[in-house]
């Protein structure tokens, strides 16, 4: 991050269709969601990954898909979001630590993503890999952390095609920020905060 700036100044604008989902929420302020964080590749303490936002790579992205599906292979993230319809889902974040956060997503259905790829009827679950960049990321160079790296979630079929499941690429019309799990991340609103794993690299 650079000194003087805000954790959003370099932030795009998106371009979005509103939705019907979670209209009546209030909203939390955007400067808590993108600097009170649990992300533990950039660090275990709630603003470590404000401060650390800058370790995380996230220029010509990719997003290897592999597994039981008909079409497999690395792909530019560029090239999945070009066959998406982006829109805002105000979905409320709920952490097991007993805090939640009501924001505003930009993204689209995991269903819409996953049929592009083609699943066959022998796919049962859908496995999620987060970013694993042990030079640049210094929360997965720390020698006390339990996690092993790298951090991968699940979803059952079902709970991946359900019309809820949510990829985010960003908050309040913007960009994800680094720190909120730039540049793709998973939202299932749910679950517990931590199913919905960051930066992902492989699906």
């Amino acid at each position: 991050m650079v000194l003087g700036l805000s954790p959003r100044a370099f932030a795009k604008s998106l371009d979005f269709q509103k939705t019907d989902y979670g209209k009546s929420e209030s909203l939390t302020p955007e400067d808590v969601v993108t600097t009170y964080n649990n992300f533990y590749e950039l660090g275990t303490g709630k603003g470590d990954p404000v401060k650390n936002a800058h370790q995380l790579k996230t220029a010509n992205w990719k997003i290897e898909v592999a597994g039981e599906a008909d079409k497999t292979g690395k792909f530019d993230l560029e090239d999945i979001l070009r066959k998406q319809q982006l829109e805002e889902r105000i979905y409320r974040l709920r952490c097991v630590e007993a805090w939640s956060m009501v924001i505003p997503w930009v993204g689209f259905s995991l269903a819409s993503m996953l049929k592009q790829f083609k699943p066959t009827s022998r796919a049962k679950y859908v496995e999620f890999t987060a970013i694993y960049d042990r030079k640049n990321l210094s929360g997965q160079r720390t020698p006390f952390s339990t996690i092993d790296w790298p951090y991968v979630e699940g979803l059952r079929m079902d709970e991946a095609m359900n019309p809820l499941s949510f990829m985010a690429i960003g908050l309040y019309g913007k960009s994800l920020p680094n720190q909120n799990g730039a540049p793709i991340r998973l939202v299932v609103p749910w679950k517990y905060g931590f199913k919905s794993i960051k930066s992902i690299v492989k699906i």
